[in-house]
């Protein structure tokens, strides 16, 4: 602000903002053409100089909104404010300044003031803020802060909820990478610190799980991601991420392990005790004379039906622990050609008492990296499951071909059988183990349990499109 030599306030302010200055009687000493412009507008008279505020501010909206300002300059105060004039959705808001100005001896002898229209920051600032609040929340939903590390000053700029994550208080603990250094787990820092060196030195992406220790004894795991940066010289100068929280992940993967351990070794205990009796009694019952007495020939059929299914089982749950072992080192290129030739061989009688009619084309794509056993299960379960669930009112027919799609080869196994209608959580259960595609069958449901395992083994997918009264499709998709 400037004075003239009579007092008079003189201010610069944008060319859009309004400014004018009043005596301690409230007459008119300075106004420029946006303050002409407004009073123009609001009264159909154009202002001048010693004009009386006073009455004019009372009946203006606008104007009335500085008699709050004008008291606190006169005071001797300065005072800035904001007021919102309108209606809802089409409100302004405006930002009022106001500044005593005093002769030389000290004594207030008017006010300068300026009024400016803040509505599109106002509104730029409140969906900024709007963000932010929702970006926070995002953090907390997800447990996960983010960081700014500046290499040069060493120092760390942490998100509220990175302080969350780390069990540190904010304003409190000051982040350098010394101080993280204190919180990341004594047995992991040297992997945490050699991940670092490889993202800065290799240019790649800092990218670690590891334990935390907060507060003494509690144990943490988080997820750290970040990338570095570099300047001119291609020297690091800073380094962002971000740090999730993935304790309850971490712990309940642990106890999947655990209990798959523990699933296979009591597997293992079971069919070893089973193992000889279940042989002992399908022996005894090869060698049982079939014929001489017929109430003893229903009952000790049932009985070998039984024994086989036992054994049979034992052997699935065995195979089902034991495909989870597979390493790729042992996939070799599979024909389908020569696989299906084995599965034809198995499902012959199937195929010629069921009268099914096979359409195979594997001509777009004739092999895939795995292990025969495998494809062989996968398309002698697929077939059988299309034989059985068969429409008794048309022959079954069922269509096997592959195909190449970028880098994935698919094939597919589609049928017109009974189908039915796939509820989400239907779909889900369908590959359970025990699970089935229909409950009118007698089956143990393992086949497509151990379709789903093996086509995981290969690093393949499964998932099933199916239509009642029109058929069911498998589409099984492996990496080329």
């Amino acid at each position: 602000m400037e004075l003239t030599k009579d007092g008079t306030a003189l201010v610069r302010k944008d060319r859009s903002d309004i400014a004018w200055a009043v005596n301690v009687a409230y007459q008119l000493t300075f106004f420029n053409a946006p303050f002409e412009r407004q009073f123009i507008d609001d009264f159909k008279i154009t202002p001048t100089l010693g004009m009386d505020l006073s009455k004019v501010d009372e009946h203006n909206v606008f104007f009335k909104a500085c008699r709050m300002g004008y008291a606190a300059a006169f005071e001797g105060q300065s005072i800035v404010y904001q007021s919102t004039v309108g209606q809802a959705g089409d409100e302004k808001i405006f930002e009022f300044s106001f500044l005593p100005f005093c002769d030389i001896s000290g004594t207030v002898i008017g006010c300068s003031a300026w009024q400016k229209d803040i509505t599109e920051e106002s509104k730029a600032i409140s969906l900024l803020e709007d963000r932010d609040q929702k970006y926070n929340e995002a953090q907390q939903i997800a447990n996960v802060g983010h960081w700014n590390w500046d290499i040069l000053k060493n120092e760390i700029r942490w998100s509220d909820q990175l302080f969350r994550v780390f069990g540190q208080e904010p304003g409190t603990f000051e982040a350098t990478y010394e101080a993280l250094m204190e919180i990341i787990h004594s047995e992991d820092r040297a992997a945490f610190n050699a991940d670092v060196e490889r993202a800065l030195n290799e240019k790649v992406l800092h990218d670690i799980v590891h334990r935390i220790r907060i507060k003494g004894d509690e144990i943490r795991y988080v997820h750290q991601k970040g990338r570095a940066f570099y300047d001119v010289s291609g020297k690091p100068v800073r380094m962002a991420g971000t740090t999730q929280d993935v304790t309850t992940e971490i712990l309940a993967n642990q106890k999947i392990v655990e209990q798959n351990l523990e699933l296979g070794h009591f597997v293992h205990v079971i069919s070893h005790n089973l193992k000889g009796p279940i042989s002992n009694l399908l022996m005894l019952l090869s060698i049982y004379e079939w014929g001489r007495d017929v109430e003893n020939d229903t009952l000790l059929k049932k009985f070998e039906i039984t024994t086989k299914a036992l054994d049979q089982t034992m052997k699935d749950l065995s195979l089902s622990l034991s495909l989870k072992e597979v390493d790729s080192v042992e996939f070799r290129d599979i024909f389908f050609e020569k696989a299906m030739d084995d599965v034809l061989g198995l499902l012959a009688e199937e195929i010629e008492r069921s009268n099914a009619k096979l359409l195979i084309d594997f001509s777009k794509a004739p092999t895939v990296k795995g292990i025969k056993s495998y494809v062989v299960n996968m398309l002698y379960n697929l077939i059988l499951n299309a034989i059985s669930y068969r429409d008794k009112n048309r022959e079954p027919l069922v269509k096997i071909s592959t195909v190449l799609e970028t880098s994935t080869l698919i094939l597919t196994v589609s049928d017109n059988g009974i189908g039915m209608n796939l509820t989400p959580e239907r779909r889900k259960k369908i590959f359970d183990m025990y699970g089935r595609l229909s409950g009118q069958t007698k089956g143990k449901g393992l086949g497509l349990y151990l379709v789903k395992t093996q086509v995981e083994a290969m690093n393949g997918s499964i998932a099933v499109d199916s239509k009642k009264g029109v058929g069911s499709t498998f589409v099984l998709k492996f990496e080329v």
